[in-house]
């Protein structure tokens, strides 16, 4: 690959994101007290159950307006054979009962373009959602990236399964410790 002009973020993420596609691995890059580490996700869970006992309040909403796609379109423009290739992916049953909601990129190496077709359908082709957990119970051993745990009702489901915390604020007040967070995830859980 050639990152010509990237920020030095901008090729990590980049990779890691080719990382997902290709592997359906996932892996955090965070600031372990002034090093840099990448982990594996899968290493990265904490036994910490947010439930209804653990947790003062949540905020949670679900819309399509937001990183929802029920049609993926990738191009290629092969310039050897003055052609450009189009790779596509799409739910009509979402398209009948949402409309049209397409993603649409421009690729410079076709080898990976159907996977990566698969993969943002499978990732984007469901209602997003948003948790944030407020005065949680605290636990110096939540991180950003770290995963745990939820069982909640939320209305419109019941959230019962392992949620990324994407951020984390830990507070203490009067010698009490609690953590707000905002969880991400499997399911149509976005940042």
């Amino acid at each position: 690959m050639i990152h010509d002009g990237d920020t030095l973020f901008d090729v990590i993420q980049t990779n890691l994101d080719q990382v997902v596609i290709e592997k359906q691995k996932m892996y955090i890059l965070y600031d372990d007290f002034g090093k840099l580490t990448l982990k594996d996700i899968e290493s990265m869970g904490v036994p910490y159950l947010v439930d209804k006992d653990t947790i003062e309040n949540f905020d949670y909403s679900t819309t399509i307006d937001d990183n929802v796609y029920n049609k993926i379109k990738i191009t290629y423009e092969n310039k050897d054979e003055a052609v450009r290739e189009v790779y596509i992916a799409q739910d009509s049953a979402n398209i009948s009962q949402w409309g049209l909601l397409q993603y649409y990129e421009s690729i410079n190496n076709s080898s990976l373009a159907k996977d990566k077709v698969d993969a943002l359908i499978e990732l984007y082709d469901r209602r997003a959602r948003k948790l944030t957990v407020k005065g949680a119970i605290g636990d110096l051993r939540i991180r950003a990236g770290c995963y745990v745990p939820v069982n909640l009702n939320l209305g419109d489901i019941i959230a019962k399964q392992y949620l990324i915390v994407e951020t984390v604020t830990h507070k203490w007040s009067k010698g009490h410790h609690t953590m707000d967070m905002n969880l991400i995830g499997g399911g149509g859980f976005i940042a």
